[in-house]
């Protein structure tokens, strides 16, 4: 089952990037692995073989840095038990909690991210989904 851990049957939560304490985009940064360069790197080194018959040399690879541009871009991280990933769906950037010590019960989340749990609306009767610490949570 999707956005379910196959292991605890606990769903995935959901949580839009703004509901968080600004620094949490930065955790993701600075300590996280951005997939989408980690991608778009791979792909660049696969072309560059196939095309030249060898790997690029650094000053290539520093060439094609210097100019690559991505938007949306993912980053996977794990701290304190957790597991996480900032992704994006119709531009808005969302974070997935895929594993966490952490439980809430929250509502479904919309068809778009089928079985996870949204924690932006909590709710005591919904179903079990992993969740972040409290001091995680933008607070007024």
């Amino acid at each position: 089952m999707v956005n379910v851990d196959p292991k605890t049957g606990i769903s995935y939560g959901v949580v839009s990037l703004n509901a968080l304490e600004d620094w949490v985009y930065d955790e993701f940064f600075y300590n996280g692995r951005n997939i989408t360069y980690e991608a778009a790197m791979e792909d660049f080194v696969a072309e560059f073989e196939a095309e030249h018959g060898r790997e690029p040399d650094d000053e290539e690879i520093q060439e094609w840095v210097d100019y690559a541009e991505f938007q949306e871009e993912e980053y996977e991280l794990e701290t304190d038990g957790m597991k996480l990933l900032l992704t994006y769906l119709g531009g808005a950037p969302l974070v997935f909690v895929i594993k966490s010590p952490h439980t809430t019960r929250t509502r479904p989340t919309s068809p778009c991210v089928p079985n996870a749990g949204d924690l932006d609306n909590k709710d005591p009767h919904g179903i079990l989904a992993y969740d972040l610490p409290e001091d995680w949570y933008y607070k007024e």
